[in-house]
C-alpha cells in the first residue's frame, strides 16, 4: 500500500493505519533527507530478521536507528561531552553516528563491538514515525544488498511487496546515502563518505 502522509498535516485514517503497522510488527518504507529507508519497531525482533531476509543482508551487518531528539540518542546510546557537541552540529541532518550502545538496545542491531549507527534525519517523516510509537524505528536504506538504492515508492512496493506493508510516498528520490562517522573514546572515524559534509568535522 502506497499512502501519502505530512506529518504537519497528518489525516487520521492514514496516520492510524501507519502507527497500526508499526506497533503490530510492520514494515514501512518512508523517505529521509539521504535515500528511501525500511524500517520498524525497534523491539521487534520478528520483523527485524524479515527485513534482514528481505534485504538478503548478513545478520551480522548491523541495521541503524532513527532517534527523535537528543534524548532519544542519550537513553540507547553512550555520548560523551565532546561527541554530544559535534552531533549537535550536525543532527538534525544526513549522517548516521556510530555509538557505544547502551543495553537496552536489541544485540541484533549491535555490532561485535557492541555499536550502534544513529541518525536522526533532517527530514519529518521519519522523526515523527518514531514519535508515533514514542521509540525509535529501525532504519536500513530500501534497496537489495549489492543493488541500487530504489529511488521511486512503486519501485519499492514492487520490489519489497511480500515484506514492506505501507509505503510512504516522497516522490521519486535522487539522493546520496548518510555520511558514517564513528565516535568512540573522543576519536573521529569516517566510515563512509555521503551526503553529510565532512568539513566541520574533520577540521
Amino acid at each position: 500500500m502506497i499512502v501519502e502522509w505530512d506529518p504537519a498535516r497528518p489525516r487520521k485514517k492514514i496516520t492510524g493505519i501507519i502507527k497500526e503497522v508499526l506497533s503490530s510488527g510492520g514494515i514501512i518504507a518512508y523517505p529521509t533527507d539521504t535515500v528511501y529507508g525500511m524500517g520498524c519497531d525497534l523491539f521487534n525482533i520478528k520483523a527485524i530478521r524479515k527485513l534482514y531476509l528481505a534485504k538478503r543482508l548478513d545478520e551480522k551487518r548491523a541495521l541503524s536507528v532513527i532517534c527523535r531528539d537528543f534524548k532519544d540518542i542519550s537513553n540507547y546510546a553512550v555520548m560523551s561531552d565532546s561527541a554530544f557537541e559535534l552531533l549537535k552540529g550536525c543532527l538534525p541532518g544526513p549522517y548516521t553516528f556510530v555509538l557505544k550502545a547502551r543495553k537496552i538496545m536489541p544485540k541484533l542491531l549491535m555490532t561485535e563491538k557492541k555499536e550502534v549507527g544513529i541518525r536522526i534525519p533532517d527530514h519529518p517523516v521519519p522523526v515523527a514515525l518514531a514519535g508515533l510509537i514514542e521509540r525509535p524505528i529501525i532504519n536500513t536504506s530500501a534497496r537489495i544488498s549489492g543493488e541500487e538504492f530504489l529511488s521511486d515508492p512503486r519501485e519499492i512496493e514492487k520490489s519489497f511487496k511480500d515484506t514492506v506493508d505501507v509505503v510512504i510516498d516522497g516522490g521519486i528520490m535522487m539522493s546520496s546515502p548518510s555520511s558514517v562517522i564513528r565516535l568512540l573514546n573522543d576519536t573521529i572515524e569516517v566510515l563512509r563518505e555521503g551526503k553529510g559534509s565532512l568539513k566541520n568535522i574533520l577540521s
